[in-house]
């Protein structure tokens, strides 16, 4: 089993789920996936087989927000990336704050659009069990021409470690993250039939919405 103990700066390392329809979004992706769901103050973990894969909220009442699934990248100073995501033209939309013990975060924009968390973990640096049907595999960020100048400016030399590609037609600068299946045919069946639809497809990889319009993909192991 891949097991990922550390990331780099700037590297994606956690993903979580912002729920508009939370019963109904553990009902999709607990069938999809196999995941069960453990939720305390309104987030708490999504664990495949008793091991943490991600997180699982619930979309802030009364803002307007879509259902999401958002990436965070990894540093080791939360409150200096925030200053940084300011001052290169970004906005900041909460934090850094802390989470508990575990670590510090803060969710912003970049100057294309594109929301993104940053994570500064205690003890741990995000995801440990990855690249496993079931399991987070990979993440892009869909953006213009010139969207990595910003990532390299607020994370250093080691700029963003992730793949980056211009959006689909008609869809907004994003982060768009990618699961790992056994089987990509029955996968993408039960997700057509739990009320998904396709967006695109990437090569071996199918971009979906799910019911309630989060992007994500699918892509066979």
């Amino acid at each position: 089993m891949p097991i990922h103990r550390s990331y780099e700066p700037g590297a994606p390392c956690w993903v979580d789920y912002a729920a508009l329809d939370p019963e109904g979004a553990k009902a999709f992706y607990g069938e999809l996936f196999g995941w069960e769901f453990e939720e305390a103050g309104g987030y708490g973990f999504v664990r495949l087989d008793g091991q943490v894969v991600g997180g699982f909220g619930r979309v802030a009442p009364g803002m307007g927000l879509p259902a999401s699934w958002n990436t965070y990248l990894a540093t080791k100073d939360a409150d200096a990336g925030a200053v940084r995501v300011k001052e290169l033209g970004g906005s900041v939309v909460f934090g850094p704050i802390d989470a508990g013990h575990d670590g510090r975060l803060l969710f912003a924009v970049d100057p294309g659009g594109a929301a993104v968390g940053l994570w500064q973990g205690h003890w741990a640096d995000g995801i440990v069990v990855v690249d496993e049907p079931g399991t987070w595999c990979r993440n892009e960020l869909w953006a213009r021409d010139g969207a990595g100048a910003f990532y390299d400016g607020v994370f250093g030399a080691t700029g963003v470690a992730t793949a980056v590609r211009a959006p689909m037609a008609g869809t907004a600068a994003r982060w768009v993250t990618y699961f790992m299946t056994g089987d990509g045919p029955a996968a993408l069946a039960t997700a057509e039939r739990l009320g998904a639809t396709i967006a695109a497809r990437h090569g071996r990889a199918t971009i979906l919405y799910d019911p309630w319009g989060a992007l994500f993909a699918l892509t066979p192991r």
